[in-house]
């Protein structure tokens, strides 16, 4: 590369005294940053650039020292806003930051760069310098008009899902409410009468319809369970599961569980998901079980290596094949049929739902006939929660 002109170029019009020390400072200075930077005198000529300049202008040495600002490039630095910055704000302000200034210049394109610029007065009052830093933010800007994009994007789909959210909730649920309602009244009315096939007929309408209920309301679930608006707060797991084994009373004693909690920590977190989440986890738990074998379910807490909580929820049940711990996740997987065990399929993709939009994870740490082991990996707090880029 063409070596620049010696530091008598910063000061053509008093090279015989030679340069000061300030002035030495700023050469080095300039030749040492890694972004593009000017040195400007009085009449906006270039009496000082670096390397990066000419590596991402594409120009050389020749081309640039002792011309214009305005004329570089056949006059692609001839720029209104540029002129505005240095001719008019700077005199005024002495010193700008942060500029952004977008431009198609001949050599490489349309870019936005950001500009920042200190007016430099010379010992004893002579002309003064400009000093022009240049910063290539046109990729970081694109990404953050792609990224603002995205959001707004997200924003219109949560909206959507909300309005669906709102049709499940009512207008989906309204009529199947009305089908439950008349079947009922009329095999009690019936009865009686109705009887053989079309008893079986109108109980298995019931059945149907009691089931779609379930779906919607879980399909609802599911749904919010990642765009659930509540605030993420310190919240007691603690007593959060003492108010899931009191709601699952009922449960507990017709299935004879014993369910024991240890301690569990606070942590930052939407409490009435952390309700499901554990609703979900102990409700399986007792539901999956080996018949003719007394229910235990423990759930524990520990800390992982990095310093987040992990919950563990075991039960001594019917366990699940190593092949099938991931498919248990998702959406309608059913590993047994509706005789066997009632459910629509959706509680443990919820599960996955709360707790990735808690920057955690979830999955199966032990699964044999013995019973089965579902481990909750969750940060203490969201500063220490991972964004889901997914």
């Amino acid at each position: 590369m063409e070596r620049q002109p010696e530091v008598a170029r910063m000061q053509p019009e008093a090279a015989h005294n030679g340069p000061s020390a300030a002035e030495r400072l700023l050469v080095d200075i300039v030749d040492t940053v890694r972004e593009p930077m000017l040195v400007l005198d009085s009449e906006f000529r270039v009496v000082r650039t670096n390397r990066a300049f000419f590596r991402t202008f594409g120009v050389t040495s020749r081309e640039t020292i002792g011309e214009s600002l305005f004329t570089l490039g056949d006059g692609q630095w001839d720029i209104p806003p540029l002129r505005e910055l240095l001719q008019e704000r700077l005199f005024a302000e002495r010193e700008l930051f942060d500029v952004d200034v977008e431009h198609v210049f001949p050599r490489i394109g349309r870019r936005i760069m950001l500009l920042n610029a200190r007016l430099i007065v010379r010992d004893g009052g002579s002309p003064q310098l400009t000093l022009l830093a240049i910063e290539d933010v046109t990729e970081e800007r694109r990404a953050t008009r792609l990224l603002s994009a995205r959001q707004r994007e997200l924003q219109r789909s949560n909206e959507a899902l909300k309005e669906f959210a709102f049709v499940a909730a009512h207008d989906l649920q309204e009529p199947l409410r009305k089908i439950l309602s008349f079947g009922e009244r009329l095999g009690m009315s019936t009865d009686p009468a109705l009887a053989g096939d079309a008893r079986h007929a109108l109980e298995r309408m019931l059945a149907a319809a009691a089931r779609m209920r379930t779906l919607i309301s879980d399909l609802l679930a599911y749904s919010l369970a990642a765009i659930a608006s509540e605030p993420l707060t310190r919240t007691d797991l603690a007593a959060v599961a003492r108010d899931v084994v009191a709601d699952l009373e009922v449960v507990i004693a017709e299935s004879g569980a014993a369910v024991t909690v240890g301690p569990l920590p606070t942590i930052e977190a939407d409490a009435s998901q952390m309700r499901q989440l554990l609703q979900n986890l102990i409700g399986n738990a007792i539901k999956f079980r080996r018949p003719d074998v007394p229910v235990v379910v423990s759930v524990l807490a520990s800390a992982t290596a990095d310093g987040q909580c992990a919950i563990t929820v075991a039960d001594n049940g019917i366990g699940i094949k190593p092949e099938h711990r991931e498919r248990i996740f998702r959406v309608f997987e059913r590993l047994h049929n509706r005789a066997q065990f009632s459910g629509s399929g959706i509680g443990l993709a919820i599960c996955r739902r709360i707790v990735e939009r808690h920057g955690g994870s979830i999955g199966v740490t032990d699964a044999s006939e013995r019973g089965t082991s579902i481990r909750v990996i969750m940060p203490i707090t969201q500063a220490e929660a991972e964004p889901d880029t997914r």
